[in-house]
């Protein structure tokens, strides 16, 4: 039977187009293989910058601070850091040893953050405009498996390579190499990936795949966080095989279930580079397009900031401190109990959101309950609060996810380059986890404390907030 009778699908209206799912097991199997393509790929973002990166880094510069001292072990610095405390709170003397090891963690606190920091400004730096080329390439990618696959398995494949490279690596100056490499790579699978929702998802399903988006990502994030906490104390840096691994297997699953029609009768334009980096430009011209990128971008910024610290929060701002094997169960524990509300938050958000045909209200509101969550460590710094803030966190954050990307597609200022305008969307993203660690990485460097960067990101996610109340084509 010819797919132009098959009631199930919309036939494009360009040749060498994708069709839309209307319903049936085309739409279902979409959406599946699209979940399970976007948990593990998220799985492994949340591994490496959540667990993997900060235990690497912090082994390497405690080597560096504190070779040939009497501390020879990551565990011994929950002892100096709870005497620091005291030292500080001015309960207790410090000894002339131990003032000299208490200036060293001091060095090492500062090091760790700073190295941490110019990782990610780095890797982030480089991967500013990866979405947005492989989005216009991708684009414009005549293939029998059309216009996607092909990049979110290369892009795969490139990532899980260099993965293996951070495995190997024993300087900051690798790590920050094959973390760049990875990042990028990954990128040429998260944007042709996300790009499909675009190609093969009609108007009024988009809320309802967006929170599925959603579910997926944040059950990616919270799944790698829990699995490469339990695996990083058990198999130590061997994890990074694990991921590798889950990455290629969720693009052959989608590209497998979710075959594309062929690209082949595409029709294109002679293309200009000019024209083409100018095109990075165009949505943000959009006024509806600009308002929403800069939300994202705020958002990002300040969730970040405190995200890719959680490891070095729960050694050293929450009180007690806590060991590095500690820390690394903390988080897993964390991510699992914050599951739950999140999955059901990007559910019920993104399907809400498209019955009553509303997007600002979900966003506005997730914002601002994300900004004043933010005071919750800030002013009590103990275990038990941070479970409260993180659950909510992840309650709220999860709403904004299940209806952000449903928000940017509603403001497309062109459907004919989503590739390239959802490419620039993520750049907001990019630019958002490219400056927060250097910002908060400076600020731990200058203050010597995380009280700061919980201050910085209440600032940011307001704003993000304020960011959506200007949006004048969605409601």
């Amino acid at each position: 039977m010819s797919n132009t009778a098959d009631p199930r699908l919309e036939e494009p209206t360009r040749p060498g187009t994708s069709a839309k799912y209307l319903g049936g097991r085309p739409y279902y199997q979409y959406l599946i293989s699209f979940v399970i393509a976007g948990v593990f790929l998220y799985a492994c973002y949340s591994a490496l910058a959540a667990i993997l990166l900060p235990n690497t880094v912090q082994t390497i510069e405690f080597q560096h601070y504190f070779s040939g001292t009497t501390v020879t072990t990551l565990d011994q610095l929950t002892e100096l850091t709870n005497l620091a405390n005291d030292v500080n709170a001015g309960t207790v003397t410090a000894t002339s040893e131990q003032a000299h090891l208490l200036d060293l963690l001091k060095q090492y606190e500062a090091a760790r953050a700073s190295s941490i920091s110019n990782m990610m400004i780095v890797g982030s730096f480089f991967t500013l405009f990866a979405q947005p080329i492989v989005g216009v390439l991708s684009d414009r990618w005549r293939s029998r498996w059309g216009r996607r696959a092909f990049w979110i398995v290369a892009g795969a494949v490139a990532g899980a390579a260099f993965m293996i490279g951070l495995r190997y690596s024993t300087t900051i100056l690798m790590l920050t190499v094959f973390w760049t490499t990875a990042q990028v790579s990954l990128n040429f699978m998260q944007g042709p990936l996300s790009t499909t929702v675009a190609d093969r998802v009609p108007a009024e399903k988009t809320g309802t795949v967006s929170g599925l988006s959603g579910i997926g990502m944040m059950a990616g994030f919270t799944g790698g966080s829990v699995v490469a906490g339990i695996l990083m104390n058990s198999m130590g840096l061997d994890a990074y095989f694990v991921f590798a691994i889950a990455v290629v297997v969720g693009a052959l699953i989608f590209v497998t279930f979710a075959k594309d029609r062929s690209s082949k009768d595409l029709e294109l334009r002679e293309f200009d580079w000019i024209a083409f980096f100018k095109g990075f430009f165009v949505p943000l011209f959009d006024h509806d397009f600009r308002w929403v990128w800069i939300a994202r971008f705020m958002m990002f910024f300040g969730y970040t900031a405190v995200s890719n610290y959680n490891l070095y929060i729960i050694q050293s701002h929450l009180r007690p401190a806590h060991t590095a094997a500690e820390a690394n169960t903390i988080v897993a524990t964390l991510s699992a109990a914050a599951l739950p509300v999140q999955l059901l938050m990007l559910a019920f958000a993104g399907k809400l959101s498209d019955k009553v045909k509303r997007r600002k209200p979900f966003v506005i509101g997730a914002s601002l309950v994300i900004a004043l969550d933010m005071l919750v460590p800030l002013l009590v710094p103990t275990l038990p609060m941070y479970f409260f803030f993180y659950i909510l966190l992840a309650a709220a954050y999860g709403m904004y996810m299940a209806v952000d990307v449903a928000l940017f597609i509603d403001v497309l200022p062109d459907p004919n380059a989503a590739g390239r305008d959802l490419g620039v969307a993520n750049v907001a993203s990019n630019i958002g986890q490219m400056l927060a660690p250097f910002v908060a990485g400076k600020l731990v460097a200058h203050t010597g404390g995380y009280s700061a960067i919980f201050i910085t990101a209440v600032i940011a996610v307001a704003i993000s907030a304020a960011a959506i109340i200007p949006v004048r084509k969605v409601k």
